[in-house]
């Protein structure tokens, strides 16, 4: 399944994604990127200055339709019970559906910031934000534990972001998805009093 488009920028990152994950960010070149592609080198020139920001760019992407997603789920929650344990199957599903990219996100560590981290940035900061609109009634409301977000975070997906992160390398033969289940029950557990 392709994750991206047809247009030829589409086909680099495409191409990238895949010599990242096989190489590793520091082995994979231009060269690598451009044999797997198809595309010329003035074509990747002609849409990404640097490998830097080609791998920016699959980050920044990847990680907005991971969030997007994360954000809607919250968002078609009806309880601050189901909201908690469907983030918690969101990010199972979303890995196991985005396999390459997740592998990307969770396995390749930080990109080099380079121009996408203004656009990171701006990510994360939007993303956070709605979820502290989501969260704040409700530990209000007594719905959620009173912790800060670094700690809710890391209670609420930090387990399923282990277990992916051993599928994605091969060291679990536990999918996500199948882990699903008790993990959204804890994470419910953990942050709902």
């Amino acid at each position: 399944m392709r994750e991206f488009g047809d247009s030829r920028r589409e086909v680099i990152l495409e191409a990238a994604l895949a010599e990242f994950n096989a190489r590793g960010y520091a082995a994979a070149s231009i060269e690598d990127i451009r044999r797997r592609s198809g595309a010329s080198v003035g074509s990747i020139y002609h849409h990404f200055e640097t490998k830097g920001q080609i791998a920016s760019t699959l980050y920044v992407d990847g990680l907005r339709g991971y969030q997007w997603g994360f954000v809607e789920t919250l968002k078609a929650a009806e309880s601050t019970h189901e909201g908690v344990e469907r983030v918690v199957h969101h990010h199972a599903g979303w890995v196991e559906l985005h396999e390459d990219m997740a592998r990307f996100l969770l396995l390749a560590g930080h990109p080099p910031v380079g121009p996408g981290g203004k656009a990171l940035r701006r990510l994360n900061r939007g993303f956070f934000a709605a979820i502290d609109d989501w969260t704040r009634p409700r530990t209000a409301a007594g719905e959620l534990r009173k912790l800060g977000l670094d700690v809710l975070a890391a209670l609420w997906i930090g387990p399923s972001q282990e277990l992916a992160r051993h599928w994605l390398a091969d060291r679990s033969r536990i999918s996500p998805t199948n882990g699903a289940a008790a993990l959204a029950e804890a994470a419910r557990r953990s942050l709902c009093p």
